[in-house]
């Protein structure tokens, strides 16, 4: 009886011994999994990284300024030295007109110019003009005249009181008198007059009309200085813009073309400074403003890489560009000036590659998405320092969005969660 119950408390010992190492071996199984993930891509290294962003468009190579050249006065064109699409350099001649009509201008000019220099020298030496030495003489016979009526009418008083003389000669010679001192006083008033002319109103006239006549004359003397068009910068020749100037006529110009004064002979196209146009979409114009950086390449310059900045960036949709009912917004680049090695390779018209950074941080630090969890109205990640340092809830604002992940801020470079069991 002793034996079967010591033989009982040994089976129930064996059978407790068996159970806690099913336990145990059970319990190594649950938390291997649980482990196995914890260490499976939980810790993610971030550090500060370029963050670029930018927009790919199309443009074309446009010259930063174009002049249109026209003909200075009428005549014929005597020489025409270029022809469209040569580069010319500043100060070369392009032109030369027939001056003849011109000349004969000028000199009309200068004849009324002389005539009025003469009109305004007797007016600053008015008084001893001929108008006034006439005048003056006038009054002066006049009043001799007078003098001598006096007296011989006060020698015909003395002899019709001696009886001498009828009364009719006395009545005759009164008579005169009157009429002679009426004389008198038209020919001072006509002095007065003439005196006039040369002060006041009369001689600012004379004044202003050989200001007149002086600017005429040497407007057209200008104008003939410009018988020889002269390239005002290096550029290269380009078509008149006739569409916009119906008096510029269409047909070509050669040696004996009649040409209008005003009339434009072609343009000149800046090529010393470049700028690019292109088009954007109304989904890109918004991220687009004037300093923007822009790398340009092209197919015709291949190997030479171009910088600039976005200058313009139209506020208004161009009517000529829809497609499938998206509006376009033209840009314009501008370029700095390119050196003479770069200007033999780029030219007016070529197409070019564009490039425009609209937003770069140097510093940024990008996490996964997963990283980045919602907690009420905070986002928050999981943050450590180094992989032996504590754990840290760190809140975040998030930023531009890239291949690699989310822009945050307020993060330090450390290593944050990406998968695993998170602290509660």
């Amino acid at each position: 009886m002793t034996t079967d119950k010591t033989g009982l408390r040994r089976w129930q010992k064996l059978a407790l011994l068996t159970s806690i190492v099913l336990t145990g071996l059970a319990i190594i199984k649950v938390q291997a999994p649980l482990t196995a993930a914890a260490d499976s891509e939980q810790w993610l290294s971030v550090n500060n990284a370029p963050l670029i962003h930018s927009i790919a468009l199309a443009g074309k190579i446009e010259p930063h300024k174009t002049v249109f050249l026209s003909a200075p006065f009428e005549g014929n064109i005597q020489a025409l030295l270029v022809e469209q699409g040569q580069r010319v350099e500043q100060g070369q001649r392009l032109l030369t007109l027939d001056p003849t009509l011109i000349e004969t201008q000028l000199r009309d000019a200068l004849a009324a110019q002389l005539k009025a220099q003469r009109v305004e020298q007797e007016m600053k030496d008015w008084d001893n003009s001929a108008q006034v030495v006439r005048a003056r003489r006038t009054v002066r016979t006049a009043e001799m005249t007078l003098s001598n009526l006096q007296r011989r009418l006060d020698d015909t008083q003395q002899l019709l009181a001696r009886g001498i003389i009828p009364r009719n000669e006395l009545d005759d010679l009164s008579q005169q008198l009157q009429m002679q001192r009426l004389e008198l006083s038209a020919a001072q008033n006509e002095l007065q007059q003439t005196l006039a002319q040369g002060t006041g109103e009369q001689r600012r006239i004379a004044e202003m009309e050989l200001t007149n006549a002086t600017v005429k004359y040497e407007g057209l003397r200008a104008l003939l200085d410009g018988q020889h068009i002269v390239a005002p910068y290096t550029g290269v020749i380009v078509p008149a813009n006739t569409s916009s100037r119906p008096d510029a006529g269409t047909a070509p110009l050669q040696a004996g073309s009649r040409l209008s004064q005003g009339q434009v002979v072609f343009g000149l196209a800046d090529i010393e400074r470049l700028k690019i146009v292109a088009l954007a979409s109304e989904l890109d114009v918004n991220q687009l403003h004037p300093g923007q950086p822009v790398e340009i390449e092209g197919d015709g310059f291949e190997g030479e890489r171009l910088s600039g900045k976005v200058h313009i960036v139209s506020s208004l949709a161009d009517p000529g560009e829809e497609s499938n009912g998206s509006a376009k917004f033209s840009l314009t680049l501008s370029l700095p000036p390119l050196t003479p090695q770069q200007l033999r390779r780029v030219r007016l018209g070529m197409s070019a590659r564009l490039s425009i950074t609209t937003y770069r941080n140097e510093q940024a630090i990008v996490v996964p998405p997963q990283a980045i969890r919602q907690e009420g109205p905070d986002r928050v990640v999981d943050y450590r320092e180094a992989m032996d340092r504590p754990v840290q809830r760190m809140t975040v604002t998030t930023g531009r969005s890239s291949v690699d992940g989310v822009e945050v801020f307020g993060l330090a470079p450390g290593f944050v969660r990406t998968g695993g069991l998170r602290p509660q």
